[in-house]
């Protein structure tokens, strides 16, 4: 409906300043009001036109409320509040048909915001030295509702993990499987373990591996031998990381080898386009940009005296190749300890002529594992994470997912895991889902009641004040995912979900759903019911959460 009003109000705005003779257009905004006596929309249309048509507000107002009922009939009434405010009631037969289309429309929940603009959702990108922990998992689930919400919001998402298969860790990572192959095999003093290298039981893994194919591996050539347990390993923990997440219904339509960078000479023509911006410079044989000068805390290395690049230029070069591919909205998911390589980013990608609206970052937040009320220690003596696969099998996917979710990405938060894996009204995805399983069961019941359900029919007679109030909080959920893309939060819309589920089981318990002496209010209600299970399951969705239809 409020798609309806705006469309019908901006016609009668531009019919009214074309009349006056303005050729001036004009913006205003129609809001759903905190109020409930303000109406269900309010429009503040006259008041934005008083300068143009030099009218008192209130008989601007007057003009527009008239040409509005003409136009809108029954659905709608109007009062004029304040100075020239518009405010906007609707009928019953508008909630009756928003219900119907909840249900029966696929696309009711989406908007288009993005305007079929490009998108990429860069987020995960762990390095392949290691499996993921639940730093990653908080990252993991953000990044993917994030690129649910902008695919809803008209955007052409495109996931992408960017892995780190190049610099120093990659040269740690081959000579820790080769120490630890030189160790199976009774001759480590031949490979000494590396000071930074990955101790972890899967390298371990990882060499045992080898040696059944290559026992040879500490009697070639060192380089060939180094490149040999760099692939396995890279292969091996990278497939790893691909099956936590696809357990954590994480899917990403590419992956690009920071590898490809170098062998398609994409940073070398990234380097010369920094130069001829003017701000890159030579002092003490290393190559530098003049971040300084745009606002970072200082200038940055992109090439140091050895000839060896920085981690920041084959950055700058990923990001360069995200525009060359056409993508017009860049989003960034990385770890809170990045926060300073936001500016020296958005420094890079100015000097390559690019609009910085265009490019955003979310820093993901550390997250606590509380049991027990005591939170656990999140690493091991020998560095070692949590696993994102202990918590997946400690509480579940659904759990999982939601609480990573249910909180502002950056803002710290404690994972209870006693509370994510009780069946109680108090754990919030339980009571989301329950709420979605209650609906499906009464319409089961109804069945067994004798009572068939005809989806709609008598529908305009079952609303009343509380249905309202129910479907009005189903109607939200839109402007809520409209929110969520343009502040990239899914958190809004767990907190939304918490919400409906809340007022759905308040009107559940008020209320009797099945009536078999009253077979048309029941059927009624019933249709209501079943938009309120459409429109969980569509936020649920958002979340990569479940919505079970039995509990």
């Amino acid at each position: 409906m409020k798609e309806k009003l705006t469309l019908i109000i901006d016609e009668i705005v531009k019919d009214m300043l074309q009349k006056a003779g303005v050729q001036e257009e004009v913006s205003f905004t129609l809001v759903i009001p905190e109020k409930e006596e303000h109406g269900d929309f309010a429009c503040n249309a006259a008041m934005q036109l008083v300068k143009h048509l030099k009218k008192n507000p209130k008989m601007i107002a007057e003009e527009i409320c008239a040409v509005l009922k003409e136009k809108a009939g029954s659905q709608v009434e109007t009062e004029i509040a304040g100075p020239g405010f518009i405010n906007i009631k609707t009928s019953k037969s508008f909630f009756a048909e928003t219900v119907m289309d909840i249900i029966t429309n696929d696309k009711y929940f989406h908007n288009n915001t993005g305007k079929n603009k490009k998108a990429m959702v860069e987020f995960v990108s762990a390095n392949p030295t290691g499996p993921l922990h639940i730093g990653h998992g908080r990252g993991a689930a953000y990044g993917d509702s994030v690129a649910r919400i902008l695919s809803m919001s008209g955007y052409n998402v495109t996931r992408e993990y960017y892995v780190n298969d190049a610099g120093n860790q990659m040269n740690n990572l081959a000579l820790s499987v080769y120490s630890r192959a030189a160790e199976i095999l009774g001759r480590q003093n031949e490979a000494p373990f590396p000071e930074a290298g990955y101790h972890g039981d899967y390298i371990k893994d990882i060499a045992a591996e080898l040696l059944k194919t290559r026992k040879d591996i500490l009697d070639i050539d060192k380089k060939e031998a180094l490149s040999i347990c760099l692939d396995l390993a890279v292969k091996t923990i990278q497939q790893d990381i691909d099956d936590d997440l696809k357990d954590f219904r994480v899917e990403f339509h590419n992956y690009f080898s920071e590898k490809s960078l170098y062998k398609n000479g994409l940073v070398e023509k990234t380097l010369e386009k920094l130069a001829s911006s003017g701000k890159t410079f030579e002092q003490d044989g290393a190559l530098w940009l003049k971040t300084s000068s745009m606002g970072d805390d200082k200038d940055r290395v992109l090439r140091k005296s050895t000839g060896e690049y920085t981690y920041f230029t084959p950055d700058i070069a990923y990001h360069q190749n995200k525009y060359d591919r056409g993508f017009e909205y860049l989003v960034d998911i990385w770890g809170a300890d990045h926060h300073g390589y936001i500016k020296r980013m958005q420094c890079a990608l100015e000097c390559l002529h690019h609009d910085l609206s265009t490019f955003k970052v979310s820093l993901i937040q550390m997250v606590n594992l509380i049991q027990n009320g005591e939170k656990i220690s999140m690493s091991t003596r020998s560095g070692e994470f949590i696993p994102l696969s202990w918590l997946i099998d400690e509480v579940g996917i659904d759990a999982a997912r939601f609480f990573y979710n249910m909180r502002s990405h950056d803002a710290q938060f404690d994972f209870d895991i006693d509370l994510a894996k009780s069946k109680s009204n108090d754990n919030p995805v339980y009571y989301i889902q329950y709420a979605h399983a209650r609906v499906h069961s009464l319409i089961a019941n109804a069945e067994e009641k004798g009572i068939k359900y005809e989806r709609g029919a008598e529908l305009e007679e079952a609303i009343g004040a509380e249905e309202v109030q129910l479907i009005k909080n189903m109607i939200k959920l839109k402007y809520v995912i409209e929110l969520a893309a343009v502040h990239l939060e899914p958190h809004r819309i767990a907190y939304h979900l918490q919400e409906l589920a809340s007022s759905f089981h308040s009107y559940y318990y008020s209320n009797k759903i099945l009536n078999p002496d009253n077979k048309e209010l029941t059927t009624g209600r019933l249709t209501i019911c079943e938009a309120v299970a459409v429109t969980i399951k569509t936020g649920l969705e958002i979340l990569g959460v479940s919505a079970p239809e039995r509990m």
